[in-house]
């Protein structure tokens, strides 16, 4: 998968499915160039990577974010493959590795959340929240239940860097969404002091790192129960195992392995200079929150989630300004986005609704219908009309609005 000359590190992922597998042999390499070669430039050569997977780029990309702190510098080598290479970019892995050659590119995907990183409190809440809004317009058929879930999981794997790991650059985290398999996969790293040497300052009992990762994921462990619960990683291994999905921890010299049916703890001859965390979870699981998050016989539905925090109203109903929450209103494909996510925070025909067309002058009739002819064939005259709400509607844009309505009626006639 790679080899070294010098200070360069080629990377051969053409065959076998492009660069994935064992990152740990890479961070070996990347340890013997600086801290035993002595060099302070090292050179990552992509040039040859047929795919990359966020598995393999995320741990490597915080650990060169790492040593950028001991000032070592990288430069990259992109992919000659465009659409890995587009991928390089677009994810964000090129400018946390490289920040001075690559813009970063967290404000340009609008349909898949590039890798953050956040230092403090302030980025960390900005950057789950950004997740779950990403969520929002791209997980088809989920309720609000699942989409807390995935959101207090989320928000307990990350703020774990903050309180846990005293990563000196501070926390790396991306948000996948396989569609094809119903699955969200949290990826999120730091160079910190890892899960075992944390947890064994307030539990020395756990003398070695396998038995501390091992019960890092059991229900209540924690290294102080007076200021923690100790349910973070425990409930968000149980949201992939109860839905079928995958759960993988590397930290420190430990990693934890899960697939369904299968669990494995072990020692690896190589360390992780810090912890990383994939979840996997499956959201069509219909029962995610009530069978994942139950802590001392008991479910937790948290409060105060994203939804109710940026779209709940006196009214109890979502204010949602149209011109604020979607960005393009000329296609078909524009309506689909802006349809899940009109689905999802209505939550299966729950909760009312309110548009606000604020400027907005122009749709295209294919959005029109897209969104609203195919959410009133969908809910029916009688629920439509109680679940939704029009406000400061251009004549132009209602005229649309209407027919297409009128085209889906008289479809149905």
């Amino acid at each position: 998968m790679f080899r070294t000359d010098g200070n360069i590190i080629y990377f051969n992922g053409e065959q076998k499915g492009g660069v994935t597998g064992d990152t740990l042999k890479v961070l070996a390499a990347l340890h013997g160039i600086v801290k035993k070669q002595g060099y302070e430039d090292v050179t990552l050569d992509f040039s040859h990577a047929g795919f990359i997977q966020p598995s393999f780029l995320v741990p490597l990309a915080t650990v060169c974010r790492a040593y950028r702190k001991e000032k070592i510098d990288f430069d990259l080598v992109m992919p000659a493959e465009a659409k890995t290479a587009a991928l390089m970019s677009n994810a964000n892995w090129a400018h946390l590795i490289s920040p001075e050659k690559y813009v970063a590119r967290d404000e340009f995907n609008k349909h898949h959340l590039s890798a953050l990183q956040f230092m403090s409190a302030e980025e960390h809440h900005a950057a789950v929240d950004r997740c779950v809004a990403l969520l929002l317009q791209t997980l088809v058929g989920i309720d609000r239940k699942r989409i807390k879930a995935l959101e207090w999981a989320l928000n307990e794997i990350t703020d774990n860097v903050l309180n846990h790991a005293e990563s000196h650059v501070g926390g790396v985290v991306q948000v996948v969404n396989n569609a094809r398999h119903h699955c969200v996969e949290l990826h999120v790293c730091d160079a910190g002091i890892t899960i075992p040497r944390s947890l064994r300052t307030g539990r020395p009992d756990l003398t070695d790192d396998t038995s501390a990762l091992r019960a890092a994921i059991e229900e209540g462990v924690t290294k102080n129960t007076k200021t923690n619960q100790g349910n973070g990683l425990f409930g968000t291994f149980k949201c992939c195992e109860v839905s079928g999905g995958e759960f993988e921890v590397m930290s420190g010299r430990s990693g934890l392995i899960f697939r369904p049916g299968d669990l494995r703890v072990l020692q690896n001859a190589i360390p992780f200079p810090g912890t990383y965390v994939r979840a996997s979870i499956k959201y069509d699981y219909e029962r995610l929150l009530e069978d994942a998050l139950v802590f001392k016989g008991r479910v937790h539905d948290p409060q105060f989630d994203y939804v109710e925090r940026t779209y709940f109203g006196e009214n109890e109903e979502i204010e949602f300004a149209v011109a604020k929450e979607l960005n393009a209103f000329g296609s078909r494909e524009a309506g689909r986005v802006a349809r899940t996510k009109i689905e999802n925070l209505m939550d299966r025909g729950k909760a009312r609704i309110a548009f606000d067309f604020e400027d907005i002058h122009l749709i295209s009739s294919s959005f029109a219908d897209e969104v609203f002819g195919k959410l009133f064939a969908q809910l029916g005259p009688v629920k439509f009309n109680d679940l939704c709400r029009f406000r400061n509607v251009d004549s132009t844009v209602r005229g649309l609005i209407d027919r297409a309505i009128m085209q889906r009626l008289s479809l149905s006639a």
